[in-house]
């Protein structure tokens, strides 16, 4: 793993801000969590192919080769539901803070998988998160169904960037990219009819409207190819942990977003915001606390 230069943690903070507006984009939409996933993924593979032949880069590899990237792309389509599912459970503050748990998950999942010595030090960063959680937990248990969903989210999350960074020592950023999303696209075309036959009671908005589609395209293309492009080229740098622990900003740009556009209804007890603050702190300590790490 080469070092990451500032230019990189800049870069990382960037795709943070950006990622911020995709529980906006998904809320923004009449369709089910499921179409949202469905139409964004076609639109994130089509595009990541498309520029891949604008550049002429060649990405296409062998079909048993792309099994495992096809694989992550499932568990990131089940990621992207439960993440936009915890958002219309409950509210856009809610589905971000509880997505900001992947960093206690990936302090735990990453040694193993690696198998290296647990960090105590992102095991006790990972527990100050954990902490903002409980807050988040006390004060806002109305929302419980929208919180489990989210911690749920949070831990698929967990899974697919400690594979990506395993997968991103091997391919290269496009094919990764384009894989993933191809098989984010297929999973979810596969779970349409299952949720339609587990749940027929239930009403599911899969066809985008003239506005949905103007959403859709946007988090499919400028919030979805070039973060997770950018993301996967940056693990070759940096660590999962750090990936996600960076990430935790997102909820910061998130909630200020929604909250402007979405107004009061996006308003949260002062326990939330506590529980917020304690995590936003577990960003700002991990580079004193650690400052040799990727």
């Amino acid at each position: 793993m080469t070092k990451a230069s500032p230019q990189d943690y800049i870069k990382l903070h960037l795709i943070v801000i950006i990622l911020g507006f995709t529980a906006i984009l998904g809320r923004l939409t009449d369709v089910s969590a499921l179409g949202v996933v469905f139409y964004r993924t076609f639109l994130a593979s089509l595009g990541m192919f498309v520029v891949a032949k604008i550049q002429k880069k060649h990405i296409l590899i062998p079909f048993r080769e792309s099994l495992p990237l096809l694989g992550v792309g499932a568990i990131i389509s089940l990621h992207w539901m439960c993440f936009f599912g915890s958002a219309r459970a409950s509210t856009i503050a809610i589905s971000l803070v509880t997505f900001s748990v992947t960093s206690f998950f990936t302090s735990i999942l990453e040694p193993l998988v690696k198998k290296t010595k647990i960090s105590w030090i992102e095991v006790l960063l990972g527990v100050l998160v954990v902490a903002g959680m409980y807050f988040v937990f006390k004060f806002e248990y109305q929302y419980l169904t929208g919180i489990i969903i989210g911690i749920i989210a949070a831990f698929l999350a967990t899974v697919f960037s400690v594979m990506n960074a395993q997968l991103a020592q091997k391919y290269e950023a496009q094919t990764i990219t384009f894989y993933e999303m191809a098989g984010a696209f297929v999973a979810s075309w596969v779970f349409i009819p299952i949720i339609v036959y587990a749940a027929p009671d239930t009403h599911f908005q899969l066809i985008p409207s003239a506005k949905d589609w103007i959403w859709i395209a946007i988090l499919g293309l400028v919030c979805t190819v070039y973060p997770y492009n950018e993301m996967v080229k940056l693990l070759k740098k940096i660590s999962a942990f750090t990936l996600n622990l960076s990430i935790n900003m997102e909820p910061i740009y998130g909630i200020l977003l929604a909250y402007f556009i979405f107004g009061e209804k996006e308003r949260m007890t002062t326990g939330f915001y506590i529980g917020g603050v304690l995590i936003l702190l577990s960003v700002i300590l991990h580079p004193f606390l650690k400052p040799a790490k990727g």
